[in-house]
């Protein structure tokens, strides 16, 4: 790290990568030195749009020619695979979006070769650093609730009712959000049981496969907590979208939709605490600017030479969780979850 700034190439010149590349512009200790996608037209419109002095076609020419610290990769979810590894072979840190593959042996050695390497691999799980969720960590963090009873979570929005990736998508590109949430407030999961529904089938495209847009899930943790997840695509985006409660033996926090409030209840006291967004900061109040608060947390860490959260551990064991899952409803059975 020169100039005691980070050096980041950014690979994927789509919409969600364009949020990305946002936040590094945005942090005075960041330097987006290169943008990399596959279609030149769209590299080369992007650096543009953004002012990045370089842009390439492929990340082996990119590599070759820049000097990086870190290369931020939002490729397809089914594409994470084989760029991560080759920036993590050429020893950059990395951080993949989510999920981080949607098969388990490429991320077990994603997250593999990272230790080899002796770099970092981190996952874009950017709900953790919505507002509403960080308030809710500060007094969770306190021990404002005391000793955690139980999580019950719905994330649930407008979806597909078919696609070519399987007919549990739901999981693997949304509801990863939720199970990495699950995770960070309650503990490491050891067993889940599904129910799983597809009301929508009748609506599936020609050539695609009939989605499970309704799950309801149960998590069993490694102490004495449990969870509830209501998963769906049958909603829509009208309605509030999200809401995580959180009970304990001292009261509970709850997190509505992701940015609109965070609560905490005592239960010794009935006045009640509450976060609310500023409406004159636009990263409060939007979801994308999430994303944004992500790059600034990645960028503090790694400049500070502290390991990133969440990694790609943690996108690895939300993938092992997300198989369980499967496998829960595919056997009609609690499936425990294996966990290293």
């Amino acid at each position: 790290m020169k100039d005691g700034k980070l050096k980041v190439a950014a690979v994927g010149c789509g919409g969600i990568g364009y949020r990305h590349q946002q936040g590094y512009l945005q942090h005075p200790g960041a330097e987006l030195v290169a943008v990399c996608d596959i279609d030149a037209a769209k590299a080369k419109a992007r650096a543009e749009e953004l002012g990045v002095p370089k842009w390439y076609p492929s990340i082996r020419e990119m590599l070759a020619c820049e000097e990086c610290d870190l290369v931020d990769v939002v490729t397809a979810d089914h594409l994470h695979f084989e760029p991560v590894m080759e920036c993590l072979e050429a020893g950059k840190h990395v951080i993949s979006e989510k999920p981080l593959a949607l098969r388990i042996e490429e991320a077990e050695k994603m997250v593999a070769k990272a230790e080899e390497v002796g770099v970092h691999l981190a996952i874009d799980y950017n709900r953790r650093f919505a507002p509403g969720y960080v308030q809710a960590r500060k007094w969770f963090d306190a021990g404002e609730i005391g000793q955690t009873y139980y999580l019950d979570m719905k994330l649930s929005q407008g979806g597909p009712a078919s696609t070519w990736k399987g007919e549990y998508y739901l999981l693997y590109e949304l509801e990863t959000h939720a199970i990495d949430l699950l995770r960070w407030f309650g503990g490491e999961i050891v067993a889940v049981c599904a129910e799983m529904a597809k009301p929508r089938k009748h609506e599936a495209r020609n050539g695609e496969e009939a989605c499970y847009t309704s799950m309801a899930i149960s998590f069993r943790y490694e102490t004495e907590v449990v969870a509830t997840l209501l998963a769906s695509w049958d909603s829509d985006f009208i309605h509030p979208i999200e809401r995580l409660e959180i009970c304990g033996s001292r009261g509970e926090i709850v997190v509505d939709n992701v940015l609109t409030r965070a609560t905490l209840m005592r239960r010794d006291n009935q006045v009640v605490e509450e976060y609310r967004p500023s409406i004159f900061r636009d990263e409060q109040l939007a979801f994308n600017g999430t994303f944004a608060l992500r790059m600034t947390a990645l960028v503090d860490d790694l400049l500070a030479d502290c390991p990133p959260e969440p990694s790609g551990r943690d996108g690895l064991q939300a993938l092992r969780i997300t198989e369980a899952i499967v496998a829960s409803w595919q056997e009609k059975r609690e499936v425990k979850v294996r966990i290293d």
